[in-house]
């Protein structure tokens, strides 16, 4: 399972690389104009319509079928399986249709403030890209169902297909026609799933045309799901009301936000989610087993995603402008967008911490299976991101949205410990925080070193280059000097080093 989960980890990591030049692409050959703009809400539309129900299935399908098979056989979970997946097709084809009827209704509620020939393209584009929405919808149960036989692999890898699809459309589209783009998505969002056909044939399964509603298991799964989807479905507002925002403050806006959340997002996805995902089984074990080991774990999870991301948010702010210009500034990608996109991303990068810090208490009430009170938090989070986003963008304009966001993180996070608090007793934070302190101080170190290394360097080779050769030496100063400040993580992360080495 270690080989598994490391593969998974690096899997993970090229898709989003993958995921990542996609965008790169797109700000290349369209900037953040209004095809971009345009591309930017075709894309949002399915993954929010979808992102909260897709939830709830995948996350709830996985104990139905385990427990449906332990009971009475694995021809009864699969002929459960067939049901649910023949519900969800029909459903799928009734939800895309109704969805390409009322697209224009669709994309006003996603985009308030356009009008005009960027409103038009924005309803084309999305009667294109939702017509893959069944596709994902039956990837929620079958990506269960391959995990529950042991294949984590194939469902792991499908991004990369996804993003291929994408990135070759994106090119011809260039080229030839913008319309090509949102088909691009439709089409990748169908055939990344071919690896899926073998794959499930390979289990033993056998598909046959099973429908009923009133199958107990489906009703019982979906009472499972609620809580899930009413928490994903928070966050998906959450998105939908900034992206309005944005679309009233500038014809830019939501290119802008879009391009600097898949930074934010990138190390978001590779740091704390991925500890977040790995460390669940055990929060869940130990809220079982030991309340004093269970607070004890918490403590160290949020001490390894700060140790990580203190210095990623500091980098982030203090080279946001560069990093931003080594990433997207070329093509249709100029300066004037460097501007906007840096000042929202130096914003949402404060938020990084807060976030880091929510996702682990969030693990710990699910791992209590106290789902309501993540749920209540969402909410909270959401009026007050709505309000401060509003206040702020009056004088800030975009950059308002991102520090509204960023202070709702933090609200989240402080929120969630103090209820944590109240259920589990008092945690113990003193040594975590005697390292935060120690992390502080090598983040200081480390902003202060890399930015004269990077001055010094401008001064003779291109930005660039200065900015790499800088992030390399702030890894070297923080990675050192939280030794020498005998930073616990630091030190753990050392002696599995030297332990690999066998010094």
């Amino acid at each position: 399972m270690g080989y598994t989960a490391f593969l998974l980890m690096v899997i993970n990591i090229l898709s989003k690389i993958l995921g990542f030049f996609r965008e790169i692409l797109l700000s290349y050959f369209y900037g953040t104009g209004e095809i971009a703009t345009a591309f930017q809400i075709s894309f949002l539309v399915p993954y929010t319509i979808l992102g909260f129900v897709m939830s709830g299935l995948s996350t709830n399908f996985i104990p139905t079928y385990t427990s449906l098979e332990n009971k009475k056989g694995r021809n009864e979970s699969d002929k459960f399986t067939n049901n649910i997946l023949n519900i969800i097709f029909i459903i799928a084809i009734f939800a895309t249709i109704l969805a390409y009827i009322f697209a224009r209704q669709i994309v006003f509620i996603f985009a308030m403030g356009y009008s005009g020939e960027i409103f038009e393209l924005s309803v084309r584009f999305t009667r294109i890209t939702i017509l893959g929405m069944f596709a994902q919808l039956l990837n929620s149960i079958l990506k269960g169902y391959l995990n529950i036989k042991g294949n984590f692999v194939v469902p792991g890898s499908t991004g990369f297909l996804y993003n291929i699809i994408i990135i070759l459309f994106l090119i011809v589209s260039y080229k030839i026609n913008p319309i090509l783009a949102p088909i691009g998505v439709a089409a990748a969002t169908i055939f990344q799933y071919i690896p899926y056909i073998p794959a499930i044939r390979n289990t033993g399964y056998k598909h046959r045309f099973i429908v009923n509603f009133k199958d107990e298991n489906i009703k019982r799964m979906l009472i499972l799901a609620l809580p899930i989807i009413f928490g994903v479905a928070v966050n998906q507002i959450n998105i939908l009301i900034d992206q309005n925002l944005a679309s009233f403050i500038s014809v830019k806006g939501i290119s802008v936000l879009t391009y600097s959340l898949r930074l934010y997002e990138f190390v978001w996805g590779i740091m704390i989610v991925s500890i977040t995902t790995a460390i669940y089984p055990t929060l869940s074990r130990l809220a079982i087993e030991s309340t004093i080991k269970f607070k004890v774990q918490i403590t160290k999870t949020i001490s390894t995603i700060l140790y990580l991301v203190i210095p990623s948010t500091i980098g982030i702010m203090l080279f946001s402008k560069e990093i931003v210009t080594l990433i997207y500034k070329r093509g249709k990608f100029d300066e004037s967008d460097v501007i906007l996109v840096s000042g929202a991303l130096f914003y949402y990068a404060s938020g990084l911490i807060g976030l880091g810090i929510r996702d682990v208490l969030s693990s710990s009430f699910y791992a209590l299976k106290l789902t309501k009170i993540p749920l209540i938090n969402s909410i909270q989070m959401v009026v007050l991101n709505v309000v401060a986003s509003i206040i702020l963008s009056k004088f800030m304009g975009l950059n308002g949205l991102a520090l509204g966001s960023t202070i709702a993180s933090f609200f989240g996070a402080f929120n969630l410990y103090m209820k944590l608090e109240k259920k589990i007793g008092k945690i113990k934070c003193r040594v975590m925080v005697k390292n935060v302190y120690k992390m502080l101080i090598s983040g200081l170190l480390m902003a202060i070193g890399s930015r004269i290394i990077f001055y010094l360097l401008h001064l003779k080779f291109s930005g660039n280059f200065s900015l790499i050769i800088s992030i390399i030496f702030a890894v070297i100063i923080y990675a050192v000097s939280s030794i020498l400040l005998r930073t616990r993580q630091a030190l753990d992360i050392l002696k599995v080093i030297l332990k690999k080495l066998k010094i």
